[in-house]
């Protein structure tokens, strides 16, 4: 007997959610893994790449240390150069493109109703949504900063309300005073338990992240020092390394936030709940309209 596919549009409570999560990732490991590298993969490996480079300087000290000389302090100049800003606007680009490219797959998913969507469908979608959620999202952190400078409670509070913000302008299709409108309704009783999702799924994602990254990278690492013997070599490709296999288990986040806006979409709307009544309507008439018949 095939194994159900996972419903979208239902009521999930807190170890719901993360059932499902991992159920969706099981049945949709390939696709979804191929969608979400073919896709936002190239703004991984670009920032992966300048992270690395920038970390990289900082072998000069560690070589420094380790022939046990006077470690040369470095300026503002060489901490804070154009590469520092380079890797600062492609972590928020590849921030961006990863949860847009989960959610692309989400939304296909949902359209072909269970289907596992195609690398040209996931990307139709995210080539659409892709500057829009990037352009739409830089006032939501603004806002978000500005309240946990202030004052720490109020950014935690806004961050919780704006989480699924990316989501709604994608599956709902909204304008940003749509979206920014609808999170407020959506986490209206609802702050405790959407707090409670985000913070264990971000923290299954990190620390995932960082058993398997750190193992990785320490094997290249060690690799890459036998055959350089350069340190600066090592830190560089060590940080790239890591960051790519880190951001992978980052799909774990995403897919919980999606499946958490559903929850609190249809808690909201009732939208599923009205779909399978009309179904069954539907099938109700079908079968009167046979026993007339007959």
């Amino acid at each position: 007997m095939a194994e159900q596919k996972v419903e979208l549009r239902k009521i999930r409570d807190f170890s719901d959610n993360l059932n499902d999560t991992i159920l969706f990732i099981r049945q949709n490991f390939k696709p979804l893994l191929t969608g979400f590298l073919s896709t936002a993969g190239i703004f991984m490996l670009t920032s992966a790449i300048l992270n690395g480079l920038y970390q990289s300087q900082f072998g000069v000290l560690l070589q420094q240390i380790f022939n046990r000389s006077t470690p040369t302090p470095m300026s503002p100049g060489e901490l804070f150069n154009t590469n520092y800003f380079l890797v600062l606007i492609f972590a928020w680009l590849n921030y961006v493109a990863m949860q847009v490219a989960v959610i692309s797959y989400i939304k296909v998913y949902e359209i072909k109703n269970g289907e596992a969507p195609t690398i040209v469908e996931v990307w139709d979608v995210f080539k659409r949504y892709f500057l829009k959620v990037f352009f739409y999202s830089i006032p939501i952190v603004i806002l978000i900063g500005l309240g946990l400078i202030l004052c720490f409670i109020p950014g935690i509070y806004l961050w919780v309300v704006f989480v699924p913000f990316s989501v709604i302008l994608i599956i709902e299709e909204e304008t940003f005073g749509g979206a920014y409108d609808r999170c407020f309704r959506l986490i209206k009783n609802n702050f405790w338990i959407s707090l409670g999702i985000y913070f264990l799924t971000y923290l299954i994602a990190a620390f995932s992240s960082s058993i398997i990254s750190v193992v990785v990278g320490g094997i290249a690492g060690l690799i890459s020092y036998f055959t350089t013997k350069n340190i600066n070599t090592t830190v560089g490709i060590v940080t790239s390394i890591l960051d790519i296999f880190g951001l992978i288990f980052y799909i774990v986040f995403y897919l919980s936030v999606c499946l958490h806006y559903f929850n609190l979409a249809e808690k909201y709307d009732g939208t599923g709940m009205m779909r399978k009544l009309d179904s069954l309507g539907g099938n109700d008439q079908n079968f009167d309209n046979t026993q007339e018949q007959y």
